[in-house]
């Protein structure tokens, strides 16, 4: 009886000290930049786009260029995007500069919006998502998971975005979480009169497209909605980046994402202070597909236009190794981002199914307890 009990003894003590301690995150929040191509996020203003934009009459290329120049790619993509290159990358990890030996690309054969996000979402392509139109896919996402697992209330897990494609690839069924199309309110209860506002604005705003509304607002709206409801989780979906490039307007594609990469300091900053959030969430920022890389192509996208695949992801928080730009890696994949959201919560990528990918490498600290 005594050798069993120092035998059984001895068996917690090697287990209480060799589990892993729970992830630090208690909160994670998922940024999507639409169309964000790799040239532009590893090497900033791209000379070969801006000369193709330089002979349309239209456009302001001259002007933006002598913003955004640099003799490096180093340099031109700190100066488009400052808070991403000096702040978070150098605290996080960024995965998809392939001049570093870390490719990052898309699997669905489409190369474009909707079978992205799904991708993304749901852990592995889904061969029934052929189109950009709006519809549930029969898939459990990552965001339904977090929800399900941790049986969390209604809006504590969120989709906040400006067009209505995010809304649907955001869950398989209306009413497991909270989802926002480019142009909805929120539900009275989860809203706050600052939000009814911004949303209201959203029909007087005149954007580019009529199929999605404007991204700052939808921008601010995700942030009051974290401050008044605090959510575990958030994906604040954003697409101007896209209709900017479909429209041919690299000069202002260069804008926005300078005032994109603005926005995302401004988040980041707000997490920081809030008692709340501060060392308790991880931000993931990322894309959905590429874009050609020719002055004739660069404008369109989809897997027979080549640059298209290619796409890039940042991870940041409490629990991600300070790497900083990922080199020498594995080809990963757009699957890799449901299992790394929900690898902060102690739910394995099985629970999206058995195609679902694994988390991102080097985005998870595995330490013991004491």
């Amino acid at each position: 009886m005594r050798h069993h009990l120092i035998t059984t003894a001895f068996l917690w003590v090697f287990l209480a000290a060799t589990a892993a301690a729970a992830p630090q995150t208690r909160n994670v929040v998922l940024i999507t930049l639409d169309g964000v191509r790799t040239q532009e996020m590893f090497g900033g203003l791209d000379e070969i786009i801006a000369a193709h934009s330089a002979i349309q009459p239209y456009s302001e290329i001259e002007t933006i260029r002598s913003r955004f120049m640099g003799a490096t790619p180093e340099t031109r993509r700190e100066a488009l995007m400052p808070v991403m290159w000096k702040e978070l990358v150098p605290r996080g990890v960024i995965f998809g500069n392939r001049d570093h030996g870390s490719v990052m690309r898309v699997e669905n054969p489409h190369c474009f919006s909707a079978p992205g996000y799904t991708e993304m979402l749901t852990g592995a392509p889904r061969k029934e998502v052929t189109s950009n139109d709006i519809r549930r896919y029969p898939y459990i996402t990552a965001p339904e998971v977090l929800a399900r697992n941790l049986q969390l209330p209604f809006g504590a897990v969120a989709q906040i975005g400006s067009w209505d494609g995010f809304a649907s690839a955001a869950a398989s069924r209306d009413g497991r979480i909270l989802t926002t199309g480019g142009f909805d309110a929120l539900p009275p209860r989860l809203s706050t009169p600052a939000i009814d506002q911004l949303v209201a604005l959203r029909k007087d705003v005149l954007g580019l497209w009529e199929e999605g509304s404007e991204d700052v607002l939808s921008f601010r709206i995700a942030e009051a909605y974290l401050g008044a409801q605090r959510p575990r989780f958030l994906w604040i979906g954003l697409g101007n980046s896209d209709d900017w490039a479909h429209a041919d307007r690299y000069d202002r594609l260069l804008v926005y994402l300078n005032r994109a990469d603005r926005l995302i300091g401004e988040l980041w900053a707000s997490i920081q202070s809030s008692e709340h959030y501060r060392d308790r969430t991880t931000l993931v920022v990322t894309t959905d597909h590429g874009r050609g890389i020719k002055g004739k192509d660069w404008s369109e996208h989809d897997c027979s236009i080549p640059g298209s695949e290619f796409i890039w992801a940042l991870v940041l928080g409490p629990d991600t190794p300070a790497v900083g730009e990922a080199s020498n890696t594995p080809e990963l994949h757009q699957g890799q981002i449901a299992a790394t959201l929900l690898q902060y919560f102690r739910i394995p990528s099985s629970a999206l199914g058995p195609l679902a990918r694994p988390a991102l490498p080097d985005t998870l600290i595995e330490t013991t307890a004491p």
